[in-house]
């Protein structure tokens, strides 16, 4: 039965095509309660409702003749006067037979699109598209390419951005290759784009600012982004623009002959639905553990689940990987993976005759390593050291050139004030994260050098404002801007540079309390006073109106999730009314938090920054429902593609083009752990998946840090990159210059690298595919009980979900093995002093059963005694460790 109209219908979806080109301008689940629109259109995007136009489902070919020396490109929106339609109640079928009479539409050859809703509940949207070859000559389809112009043009309306928006996250592999769209709120059904058995991706790229009408136009527009089947010509012309990583193709068809390619749509409710769709259309499902950033001395679980058998997997000739199997597990195979050569490592699965996915691993040394070398370089290479008024001041290091970006010596280009200035996430999260490491891992040299910082370039400089009475304020100048002594802009309401300064004077108060004969310039009470000082004129001294308006009280702040650790330590240290004010402060921000529906703005139309400071107040205040909104927003912000720059990275306005691998990366995986551990269960049906995205987060991030597998120079050991640019080609921002991929400068990669500090833990699941695992570490069962070692870098925390979530918190020391009884009722924990100080060890135990546990070393008669009661949170603080090594014993007495 023929209709008039274009439009398919079911109870799954809701598909209208344009009836001036055929594209498809409406694509929505009927069941969905905000009623998304997951394409762009062209009442969205009139701009983009030109003759030629890029909306899904038009068509892109580069075509060359047999006796052509070269091809011309060719598109359906060109192609309008051979366009017919014929629409059915189950099917719409677009035909362009003939010659068009433009010389950019189709000439020579026909093509046939179909949309179809497919199934015995029509929950599969189908579109095949048909070439054939109509001419008297052979022709060499060089690029087939496919607009995804999906809803992802952000605003200043966070409501509209969090519910009528998708985030994409694509995995172009060859043939398994795949697309996953997701509303930024996490709610609701995921978009699955996946492709036919016959059909495969090969190459991406993305129209940059000022090309053309679908070019970047940020803060609202990523850029149109165009996937290729064929992708010979395109890849050559581009590559000033995109990278390529696989090999191109080209289509010859000889006169008469037919290619047929094919796509299917459907709705996934959850990861466990997007894995089922993936794994029904022929694609390969997979899951890789703890990541897909491996460190050398850790084991990769890789499983792999396809309809076709897996006949092998195989890496890189010339790069030693270590690939063996181990049967099956929960209808998956099983490999490990064991990587030698840093950076980028290829894995081809092929799958059964003709048929190959590759999958995308990256190689680190082991994350101790990486910590030490990169707080080690810090010190001895990124701190000025000059009479300027930015002398102190932790500053961009140039893996190019092999030196500070300085105010004296600035190569050009970008915002001098921000690279250059010392200040903002650029200039002060290298203190922070260097003062967090020395938590665990003590140096004098750096702790004098955080010293240095906050002697010349904080109290010398930044924090030099003055009031009335001549006393410091503790308001933050916004940066060094060539005016030594006060810089000529004496603004101090960029609440964002508050925190990181607050975090630096918290950090060095509890290396002084833990690590007393460590020499300090100020006392400990002292630095957790400034700390407070800092924050107390962030809340309560910044003027508005100003540029970001009242930041400090209404946008979540990069590192604030410690203000409730601070309020903790002022009160332990009987500063009451210090306390009370930062709790005051806090919950009139949580107060702004509740009555926002989507409280994560910031200075972007669409961020993950706010997603850390709104789960942690909320979570202070037992605010469940706000807890679970940053939860899932920050999760459905990351990708789970088997690609090690989205895996666990976050999307923001840029998209997942080049944005790669940024702070809030690892930032986030603090706030997913901290919540999967104190708020999910490993029943909960998404708690397998948030966990993987959540640790290879946490992993993703470490491979900034060169080792040589960025650049080789020995100038740049211990360097770090700011982002990786995922999309290839020349330098987004043309000023900063690229190494491969990666940006040149450290920019803000400190801020990643704290929050990962944070994160480090080893985590004992009962995972639904490999069964017993630990994250960041190995995990056995020995004599009945489990024996866990770390490789997590941090050796501080411990969680074991099979245990209810049983946590063990160390500070002060470290444990190098923990053996854990069957129902949690005794551990042994092997404690380790750092190395060069004495210690005493704290261990905090949560979630534990309830009852009387008894703490003390072993061979020790000094037992503590404390009491769980509906599972409360217990502190055991152990004497000084007589030597560098100690076992501890909690048991239920």
């Amino acid at each position: 039965m023929q209709k008039s109209d274009m439009s398919l219908t079911s109870d799954h979806f809701q598909v209208q095509l344009h009836s001036k080109n055929a594209s498809i301008q409406t694509l929505r689940n009927p069941a969905d309660r905000y009623g998304s629109n997951y394409v762009l259109n062209a009442v969205q995007a009139p701009d983009f409702d030109i003759k030629d136009s890029r909306f899904l489902g038009d068509l892109i070919f580069h075509v060359k003749r047999d006796d052509e020396d070269a091809g011309k490109t060719m598109t359906s929106g060109l192609s309008g006067d051979v366009r017919s339609v014929l629409s059915s109640d189950d099917r719409i079928i677009i035909s362009y037979q003939g010659a068009a009479n433009d010389p950019g539409g189709f000439q020579g050859f026909s093509v046939t699109e179909m949309y179809s809703l497919c199934g015995p509940k029509r929950d599969t949207l189908d579109w095949t598209i048909e070439v054939t070859n109509e001419s008297s000559e052979i022709l060499h389809f060089e690029d087939f390419g496919l607009p995804m112009p999906m809803n992802s043009r952000w605003g200043n309306d966070q409501t509209h951005n969090y519910e009528n928006g998708v985030h994409r996250h694509s995995f172009v592999a060859k043939y398994g290759s795949y697309i996953y769209w997701q509303r930024p709120n996490g709610e609701g059904s995921m978009l699955v784009m996946t492709t036919h058995r016959n059909t495969s991706l090969e190459f991406k790229h993305r129209y940059r600012e000022g090309e053309n009408v679908f070019g970047e136009n940020l803060p609202n527009w990523e850029g149109l982004v165009e996937y290729y089947v064929h992708s010979s010509n395109i890849a050559v012309a581009r590559k000033d623009m995109a990278g390529q990583y696989l090999p191109a193709t080209t289509l010859t068809l000889p006169p008469g002959r037919s290619q047929k390619y094919g796509f299917s749509f459907k709705w996934a409710a959850d990861y466990a639905g997007l894995r089922n769709a993936i794994y029904m259309s022929g694609g390969l499902d997979v899951v890789s553990m703890p990541g897909m950033v491996i460190p050398r001395n850790t084991t990769a679980t890789l499983a792999l689940r396809c309809v076709d058998c897996v006949s092998s997997v195989a890496g890189e000739d010339g790069k030693a990987v270590n690939v063996t199997t181990t049967g099956s597990s929960n209808g998956y195979d099983i490999y490990n993976l064991k990587f030698s050569t840093l950076g980028t490592n290829y894995i081809t699965v092929s799958l059964g005759d003709s048929r190959w996915t590759v999958l995308q691993y990256y190689c680190t040394e082991p994350i101790t390593t990486l910590i030490k070398k990169r707080a080690g370089f810090l010190a001895q290479y990124q701190q000025a050291k000059t009479s300027r008024g930015y002398n102190g001041a932790f500053l961009q290091w140039d893996m190019t050139t092999q030196k500070l970006i300085t105010w004296d010596d600035y190569p050009g280009g970008g915002w001098k004030e921000w690279m250059a200035g010392g200040s903002d996430d650029l200039g002060l999260a290298p203190a922070a994260f260097l003062s967090e490491k020395c938590v665990t891992f003590p140096v004098q040299f750096e702790v004098s050098s955080i010293d240095y910082y906050i002697e010349h370039f904080l109290f010398g400089y930044l924090l030099g404002a003055k009031g009335p009475d001549g006393e410091r304020t503790f308001q933050v100048y916004r940066w060094f801007d060539g005016q030594d002594s006060v810089p000529e802009d004496t603004g101090i309401w960029r609440a964002y540079n508050y925190t990181h300064i607050a975090n630096t004077f918290f950090n060095m108060y509890r290396i002084g309390k833990a690590y007393p004969r460590l020499h300090t310039r100020y006392k400990p009470l002292e630095y957790l006073r400034f700390a407070y000082e800092v924050l107390n004129a962030m809340y309560c001294k910044i003027p508005v109106p100003n540029p970001i308006g009242n930041a400090a009280n209404e946008l979540g702040l990069m590192g604030e999730s410690t203000v409730p650790e601070i309020m903790n330590a002022l009160d332990s240290e009987g500063l009451s009314s210090q306390k009370q004010i930062l709790q005051d402060c806090l919950q009139r921000k949580l107060e702004y938090y509740k009555n926002v529906k989507y409280p994560f703005a910031s200075e972007q139309s669409i961020d993950t920054t706010g997603f850390e400071s709104v789960y942690a107040f909320s979570k202070y205040k037992g605010m469940r429902d706000l807890m679970d909104k940053s939860q899932k927003a920050s999760l459905a912000s990351r990708g789970l593609q088997p690609l090690w720059y989205f895996y666990g990275s976050d999307n923001r306005m840029m998209g997942e083009s080049y944005w790669n691998l940024g702070y809030e990366a690892q930032l986030g995986a603090w706030q997913q752990q901290d919540y999967l551990i104190n708020y999910s269960t490993q029943q909960h049906p998404n708690f397998a998946d948030s966990l993987r995205s959540s640790y290879g987060a946490y992993l993703a991030g470490w491979s900034n840090i060169n080792s040589g597998q960025i650049d080789s120079s020995p100038a740049n050991i211990g360097a770090a990159a700011w982002l990786w640019q995922s999309e290839g080609g020349t330098a987004v921002w043309p000023w900063m210059r690229l190494i491969g991929r990666w940006w040149a400068w450290s920019g803000e990669v400190d801020l990643g690298l704290w929050g990962a500090l944070r994160a480090a833990s080893v985590l004992v699941v009962q995972d639904p595919i490999v069964e017993l695992y630990a994250y960041g570490g190995t995990v056995a069962i020995d004599e009945g009980k489990y024996r866990i070692k770390p490789t997590d870098g941090l050796q501080r925390r411990l969680t074991l979900f099979n245990l209810n979530n049983l946590t063990v918190e160390i500070a002060n020391a470290q444990f190098s093995e923990v053996i854990v009884g069957e129902t949690g009722n005794v551990l042994e924990i092997d404690l380790q002093a750092p190395s060069g100080v004495t210690c005493t060890p704290t261990i905090t135990l949560m979630h534990a059963s309830d009852g009387n546990y008894e703490g003390f070393y072993s061979g020790s008669t000094e037992k503590q005694r404390l009491s769980v009661n509906k599972g409360s949170t217990v502190v055991f603080v152990f004497s000084e460790m007589s030597s560098e090594h100690g076992k501890a014993i909690i048991q239920r007495a």
